[in-house]
Parts: C-alpha cells; structure tokens; sequence
C-alpha cells in the first residue's frame, strides 16, 4: 500500500489520471492526499470532483479556491472572470460537491510518517496541537449551520496578524488566510498577501524560512512560483504550475519520491 499526496489539481483531471497511470495507482490498497485547490482555473473540474468523491476515503485539506467556489455556489461572491467552475455550478451534483467540500479538513497531520499538510502554510508560531485547534474552528463552521454567512466575511486581507483575543469571522478570516493564502510573513506572523512570485518582498520572508517554535514535517500547494523548491528537507512544496502549463506533481509519503506528469496545455496565462 502507498499513499500519494498530489499538489494544486485544479480541475487537470486529465493530467491526474496521467499521473496516477505513472505511480500504478490501486485504488483498492492505495490511498490519495490533496492539497488543495482541486478545482477552478483548469477545464475538467466537475471529472475532477466526481473522481475524488468516488475514491476510498481520500484525505482533502481545502485552498483558496476550493472556499472561494463554495462562496459563489452560496451565493455569498460573485464569479470571477477567471473562474472555470461552470461546470460544476451548472450539473446536478452541485449540492452534493457543495456538501463534500463543506466536511473537509483545513490541516491533516499523519502520526505515523509525521507529516502535517495544509493548502498553503503554516504561521512560525503555531505548534502542531494550535494548528490543529485553529483549523478545527474553520472546519466547525463551514460543516455547521452558520457557514454561509462565515463564506460571505471570509474575503478580505485583515486582519493581518494573529491575536488571542480574536472572535467570530474576523477571527476566523486570519486563520483562513495562513491556511489557504499565506506565502509570505514575518518572524511575528504579519501576512503579506499580494506577492505571490518568488522574489521575496522588503521585509518578509517565504513562511517556511522563518525559524520556528517546534519543528514540523509539512506538505503544502498553493505556490507554483516556487516550482516545488523550499530547499527546506521536511517542508515539501507541490504546487508545480499544472494549470499555467507546467507540470503536476505528487509525492509518495512512505519514501518521499517525487512523480510529475507535464500539463497538456497552458489553461491560464
């Protein structure tokens, strides 16, 4: 049995199959990670979706644009011109996907390898057991009954550090950004959110260079820029650019081994 953790799909489906042809994926004993942003952007995300909810309890952690979609199927954005997530809003398992992403997890840790994942990053100052509190707050909001009104305050850039003394979706809305967006901060955890290339701004770091207060083994997307380079050894990045025409790419928990599958097309420019 393996277990294969695969960066930012975003509706590739074609490329995932590819991938999963390349690995000799056996759906019966292997399992399958995501690490977020399964859809949006690419062409096949309705495939995408249908496939992931059909396999044998696959670990999802959700990004950006996985609660951005849930957003607009409830109503509470509007659809963005470079959106690509027609298809799922116009089939008849709309609901049904709404309600499978709904129940899914912000941050996974895996006792036995020690490895932790989330879409985006982690925030220096978070041990493991904060991180998995935190993410629980999320998650118990977006599976309760008050989650639409959490996806209609979830946009937004402030606040721009963590404080104990947060509440309600404001509160909720800085845990969402360190999970989902977070590339750069600094050693206080002040999110800079509008870099998203590899060229660090004045004054902040890459999340994953800044010392922190426990170490952790972490699997993330999110980051094409970085092109699945942290040069950090337990801190793995996934996001390789399949929908900017690059590549897809997943890593093999047990040995770390990295596969990647070249994308078939540029789908965003």
């Amino acid at each position: 049995m393996s277990t294969y953790i695969f960066g930012d799909i975003q509706g590739c489906y074609d490329e995932l199959l590819a991938l999963l042809e390349q690995v000799h994926f056996e759906p019966d004993v292997d399992r399958l990670w995501f690490a977020g942003d399964l859809i949006n952007r690419g062409p096949k995300n309705l495939e995408t979706m249908q496939f992931i909810m059909g396999l044998n309890d696959p670990i999802v952690v959700l990004g950006n644009h996985d609660l951005h979609f849930l957003a607009v199927a409830m109503g509470a954005q509007d659809v963005m011109p470079t959106d690509t997530i027609a298809d799922i809003l116009d089939s008849q398992q709309s609901s049904q996907i709404v309600d499978f992403i709904r129940v899914q997890k912000l941050a996974h840790h895996d006792p036995a390898s020690g490895f932790t994942m989330v879409h985006a990053g982690i925030p220096p100052f978070w041990d493991l057991p904060t991180l998995l509190r935190r993410a629980n707050e999320v998650e118990s909001v977006l599976s309760g009954t008050a989650f639409e009104r959490f996806l209609t305050d979830m946009y937004g850039n402030e606040p721009s550090k963590w404080k104990d003394e947060l509440t309600g979706n404001t509160r909720l809305r800085v845990i969402t950004n360190y999970l989902t967006r977070l590339r750069y901060c600094d050693t206080d955890g002040t999110l800079e959110l509008k870099h998203k290339a590899s060229k660090r701004p004045q004054g902040f770091e890459p999340w994953f260079n800044i010392q922190r207060t426990t170490a952790m083994k972490i699997v993330f997307g999110h980051w094409a820029a970085l092109d699945g380079v942290t040069n950090q050894p337990n801190i793995v990045a996934l996001d390789t650019g399949c929908v900017w025409g690059r590549k897809l790419t997943a890593m093999r928990l047990e040995d770390r081994q990295i596969f990647s599958t070249p994308a078939r097309k540029t789908y965003q420019l």
